[in-house]
């Protein structure tokens, strides 16, 4: 019998009193069984969840380890690699760029050369020459004839043919004997000192050294712009006939040059804060080989007139209180939190990278497609910024384009995080972005702040490629050497001037007592 009929049966023969008892137990147990139910879905829904999230962070770390390095969408970056393009990268021009820069579009072979030491040089046809291509086309001469006089040379006529060789660097042992001097009787009566001895002075030397300017430029830019080791520098000059160099003297030259720069270090963080466009700022890990002191962080404040460096044993951003005292302009940072007391304390405005924001929804789009048009928003931002011939453009295209797509990528992020799980990846992705949102649209009112961080990310990608080849530093003042000599390299690289071939003249001119200009004056006098 089924239940139903079984139910029937009961209401007839049974009395009211215990059809109800019976009634009321049945409810109960309905809903004892609805509550046990809901348990259930809601342990299955959590295994399914965990089970989720470990399937998701497998597939990130798999990526991060295994996949490419890059962002395949070619809208993720605000640096394009097409030449006809790149004027519009107006954040990363140079304040007074170069002739080579100008007429980049149009440059030729010749131009890559333009840079070298050039001889010209005459060839003419050799007697064997002559003398082959003579027999092999069947001509007759006098036994007493040369076979060079049967061939007159063509007025103007010549075919150039470029050829580059090296020159392999070489070591110089110089020994200059200073001459001494003593001033003659007659004189000897208008000075206090009798004896008073005159000493040549040998030129390109810093003070206390026996290397030249040329040499210690070489050291330092093999360390800090090719980052060639100290050792290896010291195994390739025994290679070259300079036997029993130690890396502590070649340590001890980098030093004295970074020493002497200093002054023009701290002249370069004025000038990146006196520019007309935000801050870039960013901080790398840096390892300290010594077991006495602390690891500690390479820090660096940049934007297109140049690149401050600076070694601190912290990440903490409280350190940046006095760098940037008595600066008023925006600040363009990644999203650490210890970035915000700071900033605020000091009333600086704070902008956010919307690279930093693109790529945490880059990370999981391959298997989360959802994210793909809050993706496309963020690149449409990118678009719109490459477009920008000139400042007063950029303000234009802002105000008319880029609004419109804040707006709608907003309204998308409203939307899409009900749809997200609670310590989700994409749930993570979205709280990112809102909980910094007024930092993310600062950008659209003031033309000063760039869309991303990618230039600080940038400058600093050098400094890391030398720690990964030399381990950081020995000590914390090596720190504070690499800081100085980064700063001057980066703000040359900033100012389209050669590292190398500025190393050496400012260097020169320390030997010979000139004032020093900075990379940015320095080109804005040669190129004005």
């Amino acid at each position: 019998m089924d239940f139903k009929k079984r139910m029937q049966q009961i209401v007839r023969t049974e009395t009211p009193e215990v059809v109800a008892l019976l009634m009321a137990d049945m409810a109960e147990h309905i809903a004892n069984q609805k509550s046990e139910l809901e348990r259930l879905r809601s342990e299955q829904a959590q295994r399914e969840q965990q089970s989720f999230n470990v399937e998701e962070k497998l597939k990130l770390i798999r990526r991060s380890i295994y996949g490419r390095s890059n962002e395949r969408r070619p809208e993720a970056s605000d640096r394009l690699r097409t030449r006809s393009q790149v004027e519009n990268l107006i954040f990363s021009q140079a304040m007074f760029p170069t002739n080579e820069i100008r007429d980049k579009a149009g440059q030729t072979i010749e131009t890559r050369w333009a840079n070298l030491d050039s001889q010209e040089i005459d060839v003419f046809v050799s007697d064997a020459e002559f003398e082959e291509e003579g027999r092999l086309r069947g001509i007759r001469k006098h036994d007493l004839e040369k076979w060079s006089e049967l061939w007159e040379e063509i007025p103007n006529a010549f075919e150039t043919v470029t050829k580059i060789e090296i020159i392999e660097r070489r070591y110089i042992k110089k020994i200059f004997k200073k001459k001494k001097y003593k001033l003659k009787e007659p004189f000897t009566i208008q000075v206090d000192d009798k004896d008073v001895i005159l000493t040549a002075q040998v030129p390109g030397l810093l003070p206390g050294m026996n290397y030249t300017t040329d040499f210690v430029a070489a050291v330092v830019s093999d360390k800090y712009i090719s980052h060639i080791p100290l050792e290896r520098q010291v195994r390739q000059m025994e290679s070259l006939g300079l036997k029993g160099m130690q890396n502590s003297t070649l340590s001890r030259l980098c030093a004295v040059a970074a020493g002497s720069l200093e002054p023009l270090q701290e002249a370069i963080l004025s000038e990146v804060l006196q520019s007309d466009t935000a801050l870039h700022i960013d901080e790398t890990p840096w390892g300290i080989q010594n077991k006495n002191e602390r690891d500690g962080f390479m820090w660096v404040i940049s934007n297109r007139c140049g690149s401050y460096y600076f070694f601190k044993p912290t990440r903490s951003a409280k350190i940046l209180t006095e760098k940037l005292r008595g600066y008023s302009g925006p600040v363009v940072t990644d999203g650490l939190e210890t970035y915000n007391g700071v900033l605020a304390e000091a009333k600086i405005p704070h902008a956010y990278c919307w690279a930093h924001a693109r790529r945490e929804f880059f990370k999981i789009e391959s298997h989360d497609p959802s994210v793909t048009p809050i993706l496309d928003q963020i690149d449409k931002l990118f678009e719109i910024e490459r477009r920008a011939k000139d400042f007063s453009e950029l303000k234009a295209l802002r105000g008319k384009e880029s609004a419109q797509v804040i707006q709608d990528l907003k309204r998308i992020l409203l939307e899409e995080y009900p749809n997200s799980r609670d310590g989700s990846q994409k749930r993570k992705a979205i709280q990112y972005i809102s909980k910094r949102w007024p930092g993310f649209e600062l950008f659209l009112n003031d033309t000063r702040i760039p869309l991303s961080n990618n230039e600080a990310e940038r400058t600093i990608r050098h400094a890391v490629m030398g720690r990964k080849n030399y381990y950081g530093a020995g000590s914390h003042s090596g720190a504070e050497t690499a800081a100085t000599l980064f700063t001057i390299i980066e703000s040359c690289k900033k100012n389209d001037i050669d590292p190398r071939t500025y190393l050496l003249r400012v260097l020169t001119w320390l030997t010979e007592g000139d004032e020093i200009e900075t990379p940015l004056s320095y080109a804005r006098r040669i190129r004005q």
